[in-house]
């Protein structure tokens, strides 16, 4: 049985999740500010978090930083009612895997938290090996660690899982474009949701890490119509 953290300051929304989740067969596990959410995602290790932003004690934004420095790797969904893509695109920067705005349905966290536990299944499954080079770049995929430069003077080039995960992805198929629908898919478990710019803003973060003009890229191009490639070059 999966075990899901939610980390939610407000009762009314807390209890009706975890009826929720517990309904749909889930264990579920409860924390009602920042400092309990930590405690008990590193105590219990749960399969999954649900984390709000605006909590007591520490806010969401710095539960996941502390989490993703601890190398607490279960997804996290954030769950807020600050809806400003700033808000969505600094809560993917830290870690998170996926962003919720209240209020939604619970048909929709339902189905998102299902994504999420399917992909991190998938994830243990086989997968691409090795070592691939995509320009000045060193990618160990066994190692999950992405490298500029050569062996001896690398520099750590940060992604997170997602991040890293849309660049395997890629790095399977160079040149080949990916339809938006196979890469949710493929990196989330799901084919589409309705209004979701999700992957946008990661596929915009990894650019910021692996390109020399973000605006202009060289790696990572968009194709319109369908979704996006990885350039052979």
């Amino acid at each position: 049985m999966n075990r899901i953290l939610i980390i939610e300051d407000d009762p009314a929304i807390r209890n009706a999740i975890s009826d929720v989740l517990r309904l749909e067969g889930f264990e579920v596990l409860l924390a009602s500010d920042g400092e309990e959410g930590l405690r008990a995602a590193t105590r219990e290790d749960p399969d999954l978090i649900l984390l709000d932003i605006v909590l007591p004690k520490r806010d969401g934004y710095e539960v996941l930083r502390c989490l993703r420095a601890d190398k607490v790797l279960a997804p996290v969904l954030m769950i807020s009612a600050k809806g400003q893509e700033i808000d969505k695109v600094l809560a993917l920067e830290l870690g998170a895997d996926d962003y919720l705005t209240k209020p939604f349905g619970m048909a929709e966290l339902c189905a998102r938290v299902k994504a999420q536990l399917r992909r991190a299944q998938i994830a243990q499954g086989p997968t691409l090996r090795g070592i691939r080079s995509l320009g000045p770049f060193r990618i160990d995929l066994d190692a999950r660690r992405v490298t500029r430069g050569d062996p001896d003077s690398d520099q750590d080039i940060p992604l997170t899982r997602t991040e890293f995960d849309l660049l395997a992805l890629f790095l399977s198929a160079p040149g080949k474009a990916f339809a938006r629908e196979e890469i949710m898919k493929q990196v989330w478990g799901y084919e589409r949701l309705p209004n979701s710019r999700t992957l946008d803003n990661h596929i915009f973060e990894l650019r910021h890490k692996i390109e020399e003009d973000p605006k202009h890229p060289k790696w990572i191009q968009s194709v319109r119509g369908i979704g996006y490639r990885l350039s052979k070059a």
